[in-house]
């Protein structure tokens, strides 16, 4: 948490984000439960992770964290897609954007999906 100078007015707002400690100690989670898979099926595989993501999202909701909830998905769709492209023994020629989209990470095998950042309250709401 640091203030920041507020370009418009007078005065200085609130910048909350995670850590870039943080992101990576959650992408090495993530990285270590696909690391210890072995064949076990890609559904249980992602309620594992999603319990991981959801406890990590909810911790970091509140606050300017936009840019850093971008990483760790992007992260953790290209290492899903990397497993999936491995256990099909294709040639890794790409991540496997165009045979795993969006629709079946999210849809089908149900990767957590709940993004959102909620906004800081007003200082004043705090009074």
């Amino acid at each position: 948490m640091r203030r920041i100078p507020n370009r418009n007015k007078n005065g200085s707002f609130v910048f909350m984000t995670s850590k870039k400690k943080a992101r990576t100690t959650v992408k090495a989670r993530i990285r270590k439960l696909i690391q210890n898979a072995g064949a076990k099926p890609a559904q249980d595989l992602i309620k594992q992770i999603n319990a991981v993501l959801a406890g990590w999202v909810n911790y970091f909701r509140i606050g300017n964290s936009s840019r850093a909830f971008s990483e760790v998905p992007d992260y953790t769709e290209m290492k899903i897609r990397t497993l999936l492209t491995r256990r099909k023994r294709r040639r890794k020629r790409s991540i496997g954007w165009q045979r795993w989209s969006n629709e079946y990470l999210y849809g089908v095998l149900g990767l957590y999906w709940d993004w959102k950042v909620l906004p800081l309250k007003s200082a004043e709401s705090y009074r």
